[in-house]
């Protein structure tokens, strides 16, 4: 007997439907959890992926991220789907183009001040490719918890990581003993994206040999 879809499993098939008869059937659909957001998102492209988890998601010093308007989609010729205005804690504003072509265009006005005009080359993406799927793994820790009260795993472990300054994620287990795995990666993850932590997934993705560095943010 099949069974009944769920309702997430609904939602996600009504997107991908309306997504394919716009005509995107080219395309990889990824329907994300953004930590740094705090809400999910939708990405259309692998390359929307890479440079959301490489360029936004993961660097510290970007504050928050949304869609270019239709203004700026006008004016410089870049689907909202291929564009992001980003913010960075010095309250820079960024348009990020993604894998477009170089303009001559190197500053916008966004409607809530300039923007400086960066065009993100398909060789930057390649090259930050398989660290950022690896982070995307990783994020799924922070995803599986959205709904779950991490106060007292991080109560636990910054403490944790200010005390050791670095080191392996095993040395973390060892101090939050009393929690599962899943929720000290689920804080780890959330620490990092936040800026307190700078997790090394270069040679592999997170495990407890993953190296950690504590890491402060200058105040602005």
């Amino acid at each position: 007997m099949p069974r009944t879809p769920t309702l997430p499993s609904r939602q996600r098939a009504r997107v991908l439907d309306t997504y394919r008869s716009r005509g995107h059937r080219n395309s990889n659909l990824w329907l994300v959890y953004s930590v740094k957001q705090d809400q999910d998102i939708l990405l259309h492209s692998d390359r929307s992926l890479v440079h959301w988890l490489a360029f936004l998601e993961t660097d510290p010093s970007v504050r928050g991220f949304r869609p270019i308007t239709d203004e700026l989609v006008a004016q410089l010729g870049a689907g909202p789907t291929g564009a992001t205005i980003l913010e960075r804690r010095d309250r820079q504003l960024e348009v990020h183009l993604v894998a477009g072509r170089r303009r001559e265009v190197t500053t916008v006005e966004t409607g809530v001040g300039p923007a400086k005009v960066r065009v993100i080359t398909a060789d930057e993406l390649q090259a930050h490719s398989r660290v950022a799927l690896r982070w995307l793994k990783a994020i799924g820790y922070a995803g599986l918890s959205r709904f779950s009260d991490l106060t007292p795993v991080l109560n636990q472990l910054i403490p944790s990581l200010e005390r050791r300054r670095s080191g392996k994620v095993n040395d973390l287990f060892e101090d939050l003993q009393g929690f599962d795995r899943a929720a000290v990666y689920a804080a780890l993850v959330k620490a990092a994206i936040h800026g307190s932590v700078e997790l090394d997934l270069t040679s592999h993705g997170l495990c407890g040999a993953s190296g950690w560095k504590r890491k402060v943010l200058q105040a602005r």
